[in-house]
């Protein structure tokens, strides 16, 4: 069998539905990182990702899947590199009123991270989520509770260039050039992670499917140009009323160099600690790094 067949044979499985929970080998002939290749399993017909938890991530996926949600829950619904840490520090100010960083790292509230689910059952509400996930893992309960979604959408180029670079932390391949990147992470089956466009076409699928429910989209490109309209619109779809002078105080708060500060003086969750988490390259945060 050649390497362009078995992707292949990867790929058609992902389409038929669920599978259990074995390793799967696959060929590497873009030279990915062997911990970014696909290895299964399927829910919902989308392959899951690893999760740094103590369950098996199928197992996991199915309890976030099946999570109770409440009718003023958040989600932040985002494609990695797509400004989750920055959109999630808005709305903490937001929901706070004040222009400080929230205490705790974006991941204590990304639910593929979160290891003892039960717990958010304690949280106070209203609680706002966070998450990489495709729309067909996260929790069902969203379009019963109308839970509001906060969705980021960056220009896919300076996703992939980000993507890349995140990639490459502490992994020296001469053959992962960003040519071999870009072939992988445009073959359906072959990275771990789902490529942008099958993330935008499920978002796409789910707004078809559910024409009434709430959801805020937000460009990246946008929210670095122009942020403070922005952050008014956001503050309104989340039912909070702030001024526009708190608004550009938020937006000064949460500009990157005053995020990267702040990231650097807080902990990941303790789950974290021996998982392959790279740094976030963002590339100072600049527009149209494609090189």
């Amino acid at each position: 069998m050649s390497e362009s067949e078995g992707i292949t044979e990867t790929a058609e499985e992902i389409k038929t539905g669920d599978s259990d929970n074995s390793v799967r080998q696959q060929s590497n002939p873009y030279y990915f990182p062997q911990d970014a290749l696909y290895k299964g399993p399927v829910l919902n017909g989308v392959r899951i990702v690893d999760c740094p938890v103590s369950d098996d991530s199928l197992t996991h996926m199915k309890k976030i899947r099946n999570l109770s949600m409440r009718n003023n829950d958040m989600i932040i619904a985002a494609y990695p590199k797509c400004g989750t840490h920055w959109v999630a520090e808005i709305v903490h100010m937001l929901l706070t009123g004040s222009a400080e960083y929230s205490a705790r790292s974006k991941e204590h509230a990304m639910l593929e991270f979160i290891p003892d689910l039960s717990a958010l059952d304690q949280m106070t509400s209203p609680r706002l989520f966070n998450s990489h996930l495709c729309m067909a893992h996260l929790p069902a309960q969203i379009v019963e509770k109308n839970v509001k979604i906060i969705h980021l959408i960056r220009n896919p180029k300076d996703t992939a260039v980000s993507f890349y670079h995140d990639m490459r932390q502490g992994y020296d391949a001469e053959k992962f050039t960003f040519d071999n990147f870009l072939k992988g992470y445009t073959t359906e089956g072959y990275m771990g992670f789902p490529a942008q466009f099958d993330y935008l076409r499920q978002m796409t699928q789910f707004e078809r499917d559910n024409p009434g429910h709430s959801i805020m989209h937000i460009h990246y490109e946008d929210l670095k140009k122009t942020p403070v309209p922005i952050i008014q619109e956001l503050a309104e779809y989340i039912g909070v009323t702030v001024g526009r002078e708190f608004c550009q105080d938020v937006a000064t708060a949460c500009c990157f160099e005053q995020l990267k500060k702040a990231s650097d003086d807080r902990d990941l969750p303790e789950n974290l600690a021996t998982f392959n988490l790279t740094s976030i390259y963002r590339k100072g945060g600049y527009i149209n790094p494609w090189t």
